[in-house]
């Protein structure tokens, strides 16, 4: 008479197998901190996607306003002053459209104050000449512009373009600051650069995502690294004992007699 299935199925042993393990040990917490990272990185965009619309829907600030202390990241401000052509900012390496092009940043002059502010007026595509820098529309009249403050957020990749004192301008870079335009320009700066409004004056082709990766899809990369583990950890007990055969015997039907 055959042996009861489910008997059979209880024989479980344990035969290590070394590499396998190694292999296991080696990378599984390397794995799961992967996915602890994805979920702090979520975490991280929701935190600015909330402070983005809280602030959007504050009042807009005015030059006096920007002496204040506070967080005043993405906050929409109406700013009037005289914009300097003469001395701009070509940002590097800006795509859109699936064509190469550059952010234009110009120098805000305020009435009655002795901070500038950086403004962001937007993309500009370049031309074939890498060697050339494109010419966009020029603005030397005294006006006001509407945008929203912004400051550079911690991390991402920043582009060394080795640049400390720029020879001659304009100048093409590969990353900017608040604190970069100060020591560029030799001159003092307000804490926050305006990105402009597509239509305000002196806008060029504006809008910028407020995160690059959405909170969800960190989520899902995190459930990746995570089954990613789980199953590195399944083929290891499966690669060490003879579990796989315990569960072909557990579900095989018994045989006629």
């Amino acid at each position: 008479m055959s042996a009861n299935p489910q008997l059979a199925a209880k024989n479980f042993y344990w035969q290590p197998n070394v590499k396998t393990i190694i292999l296991v040990v080696v990378c599984t917490p390397f794995l799961m901190a992967l996915g602890m990272w994805q979920l702090s990185r979520a975490e991280e965009k929701r935190v600015i996607e909330s402070r983005f619309q809280y602030n959007q829907q504050a009042s807009p600030m005015q030059a006096t306003d920007l002496y204040e202390k506070g967080d005043w990241q993405y906050r929409p401000a109406w700013l009037r002053g005289t914009l300097d052509p003469a001395k701009r900012v070509f940002l590097d390496n800006r795509v859109r459209h699936n064509r190469a092009g550059y952010e234009i940043l110009e120098v805000l002059t305020l009435p009655n104050d002795d901070h500038r502010v950086l403004v962001n007026r937007g993309w500009f595509p370049a031309p074939l000449d890498r060697n050339k820098l494109p010419t966009p529309p020029s603005v030397h009249e005294t006006i006001q512009l509407r945008g929203f403050l912004y400051r550079n957020l911690p991390g991402g990749y920043v582009l060394d373009d080795g640049i400390t004192k720029p020879e001659q301008w304009p100048v093409r870079l590969g990353w900017i600051s608040v604190e970069r335009a100060s020591e560029l320009f030799n001159m003092r700066f307000h804490t926050y650069q305006l990105r402009l409004d597509r239509d305000s004056a002196a806008a060029l082709e504006t809008g910028w995502p407020t995160v690059a990766v959405q909170p969800h899809k960190h989520t899902a990369y995190a459930v990746q690294w995570f089954t990613m583990a789980f199953v590195l950890l399944v083929m290891g007990v499966f690669a060490s004992s003879n579990l796989g055969s315990c569960i072909k015997t557990f579900f095989r039907r018994r045989p006629h007699d």
